[in-house]
């Protein structure tokens, strides 16, 4: 009994070390990232796009911090995986399936999304990123990206008409894309999605 104590304090130990700080603003951007599928689900969807948008911002956050830190291991890089399976995919699919495309062609082009966000995070856990001259890129677009773009979509619909068809077409090309060659620059893309994503939640305050 007393080494099967020995081996649970020292199994929890290990799992504390190893989530750290970065790992704690993953496993609250997972936290949020929860809140907001639960909000979307009991249809406050204003709520629901802004908790969304505090989710991508820690999860942006956990990189930066562990970079910071030296705190990067592989244990981090499976725990983003599958919070950004999560956070992105899972989100993005229901987004889609509940507010954009209600029906039979939301509940399709959400498979697409959420079946192309594994394989790519997948892909991402086993390859790593491209360095290019210096320069970090990601393969193909990324979860985030994708999630976003729905989000995006979801606040535009409200001022602007846009045809369902459009809306399938163009999320179901840039979710396939995920799984292309496309070099997609890590460094610097922050600079732009930050202030998108902030934008958006604020719409989604504002118009949902």
């Amino acid at each position: 009994m007393e080494c099967r104590e020995r081996y649970y304090v020292s199994t929890i130990k290990k799992l504390v070390h190893n989530i750290h700080i970065a790992g704690s603003l993953s496993l609250l951007s997972l936290l949020l990232s929860w809140g907001a599928i639960l909000l979307l689900l009991s249809d406050n969807l204003g709520m629901s796009v802004a908790v969304a948008v505090g989710a991508f911002l820690l999860d942006t956050a956990d990189g930066f911090v562990a970079r910071k830190l030296s705190r990067e291991s592989e244990f981090g890089r499976q725990l983003d995986g599958m919070i950004d399976l999560i956070n992105y995919s899972l989100l993005a699919a229901l987004v889609i399936w509940q507010e954009l495309l209600p029906g039979l062609v939301g509940f399709l082009v959400g498979f697409v999304v959420l079946a192309t966000g594994v394989l790519r995070l997948i892909a991402f856990n086993q390859e790593g990123y491209i360095k290019r001259k210096g320069v970090l890129y990601y393969r193909g677009v990324t979860t985030c990206h994708l999630s976003l773009l729905a989000f995006l979509f979801l606040v535009l619909v409200q001022v602007v008409p846009v045809p369902a068809f459009v809306i399938a077409t163009i999320i179901t090309i840039v979710a396939l894309l995920q799984l292309s060659n496309i070099p997609t620059r890590k460094t610097g893309a922050l600079l732009f999605w930050i202030p998108v994503s902030i934008a958006i939640g604020i719409g989604g305050l504002l118009w949902l």
